[in-house]
């Protein structure tokens, strides 16, 4: 039983990123072998393990073979006869596809070092076109590795275009597209994901939106250079209701986006008047929830500062009503009266409150 670091932790160390966890995989040994050993096996389809001690996940070497469409139609064969270089052989990348011994020496069957050495990003095999979601790892492993000067090698984009034109994509759940375009955003270039879709073809078959969208294009990068919430600036960035159905946005950030898409032209053109105003906020529910109006002005913020508006006074002044709504309001006894005069009396208590505050702000 031997056992090898593999993959993104070398490649980041050869970089110079510090590894944001470790996996290894373990040739020569079995499953009854390990957990003998104390390691807790993870799922029943792979064979994955996870160190008695670390917690990190031990993986047995293993081959594949396709036997149906989309990531799921794979049969792995998983036993102490498959050698490292087997299961290196199926990994994505070639720069992923380095393993490094007990003692510190590199493995690297497939010309992972030179890859990195010339910033090349690079199929390891033929069998790539067999994962359609390795069409997505690409682009956002080319958004995570821009920085570094890294390119997507010609061979790589004409079999991701083979993919793509396969239609296998279309078996990838919205889950595993979510969870790939939520890793982009993470990064420091997540235009650059954008751009391996284009190049590959995918924007042309699912989402042509992107394609010559300079508007779009301005926003990531410039979001992508600020203090900005991720699910913000993925509410904000002017995506169609098609490009977040079809990742599979989560509800929490499709709230977001019906959020600002209602309320944000309204806000821009609102008049500094205290019934306008209160109008504004009931429709937005921000007396009773406040917070909602605390998470549309992040949003709201954010965009005037893309537009150069930063400054609107309509802004200044719902910056202080956010404060305000966050202490009780005393809206006295309401209970012998009748429910439009309950609505009535709250009204006016929100137009006066409103109404003393602009009349602060301009004295």
């Amino acid at each position: 039983m031997k056992t090898y670091l593999v993959g993104g932790a070398i490649r980041d160390k050869l970089l110079g990123i510090e590894p944001k966890e470790k996996d290894w995989v373990v040739v020569g040994s079995s499953q009854k072998e390990l957990i003998n050993l104390g390691y807790k096996q993870v799922g029943k389809q792979f064979p994955v393990f996870l160190h008695p001690d670390t917690s990190e996940e031990y993986a047995l070497a293993r081959v594949e073979k396709k036997v149906g469409p989309g990531h799921k139609g794979f049969e792995f064969t998983a036993n102490k006869k498959v050698s490292l270089e087997e299961d290196l052989l199926r990994r994505d990348l070639t720069i992923n596809a380095i393993a490094q011994d007990e003692k510190g020496k590199l493995i690297d069957p497939y010309g992972g070092l030179a890859d990195i050495e010339e910033r090349v990003i690079r199929h390891v095999s033929d069998a790539f076109s067999e994962d359609p979601l390795r069409v997505l790892r690409v682009a956002r492993f080319y958004a995570k590795l821009q920085k570094y000067g890294f390119k997507i090698h010609d061979s790589t984009i004409k079999i991701m275009k083979k993919v793509v034109h396969n239609n296998e994509i279309e078996t990838l759940s919205k889950e595993r597209l979510w969870n790939e375009i939520s890793k982009v955003f993470n990064e420091n270039n997540p235009w650059m994901f954008f751009e391996a879709l284009i190049k590959t073809d995918f924007a042309k078959s699912y989402c042509p939106e992107i394609i010559n969208n300079e508007n779009l294009k301005e926003k990531i990068l410039y979001f992508s250079e600020i203090d900005i919430e991720k699910n913000i600036f993925l509410s904000i960035s002017g995506f169609s209701i098609n490009f977040i159905e079809f990742f599979g946005f989560p509800k929490k950030i499709l709230d977001l986006y019906f959020l600002f898409n209602e309320f944000g032209t309204k806000f821009i053109s609102l008049k500094i008047d205290s019934k306008e105003i209160v109008n504004f906020l009931d429709q937005l529910d921000a007396f009773r929830r406040p917070e909602r109006l605390e998470v549309f002005l992040d949003q709201i913020s954010h965009f005037l500062e893309f537009h150069n508006k930063k400054d609107l006074e309509i802004l200044s002044v719902f910056r202080e009503i956010q404060v305000l709504l966050y202490e009780k309001i005393d809206y006295g006894d309401l209970e012998k009266l009748s429910v439009e005069e309950i609505k009535s009396k709250v009204e006016n208590i929100h137009i006066k409150l409103i109404s003393n505050l602009l009349n602060k702000k301009n004295d």
